[in-house]
């Protein structure tokens, strides 16, 4: 579903997880269940991304990290990009289900009490920016990292400082 999206078949997932389809309609009676447990694999790992950022001492660095990462984890992942452009409800749920927003928030506060982060961003901006780069992953021309150097430039509290950004591609 990663690389297919959610038009992925549930006989193409099991025959890609290496188990029958049987075996594949056992855990999950249907596809909404499925992608239902994706998005709380998903958010769990996102979860641990950001208790890893909340162990590091530099606030800027530890919120750029995750940042990038989740945005990665968004980008790399079809059917987590169709399942938070369509089904935000879903999303919704996996990410209440783990905390994602005060964690989100914790970490946002962090950065803006050191003074790295603009005092006017809000937790809920995070979401939104992943929203925004769900869509990297439908262009062969986009480069992800671009634009999340972009976001990152827009957050950063001291105005001139700026990401390097890869080249533009695909022109």
């Amino acid at each position: 579903m990663a690389r297919e999206g959610l038009e992925a078949q549930m006989e193409d997932i099991a025959g890609a997880a290496g188990v029958g389809v049987g075996t594949v309609y056992r855990h999950f009676k249907t596809k909404d269940e499925l992608v239902e447990a994706l998005a709380a694999e998903r958010f769990e790992r996102l979860r641990e991304l950001a208790l890893e950022a909340l162990a590091q001492e530099d606030p800027w660095g530890s919120f750029e990290r995750f940042i990038r990462a989740s945005a990665h984890i968004q980008t790399e992942d079809r059917a987590l990009s169709e399942v938070l452009t369509s089904r935000p409800e879903t999303m919704r749920r996996a990410a209440e289900g783990v905390g994602m927003l005060g964690l989100v928030a914790e970490l946002l506060e962090r950065a803006q009490a050191a003074g790295v982060v603009r005092k006017d961003a809000h937790p809920r901006d995070i979401p939104m920016l992943m929203c925004a780069l769900a869509g990297t992953f439908r262009n062969p021309n986009s480069s992800p990292d671009r634009y999340i150097g972009i976001a990152l430039d827009g957050l950063r509290a001291t105005p001139g400082t700026h990401t390097e950004l890869p080249p533009v591609t695909g022109t």
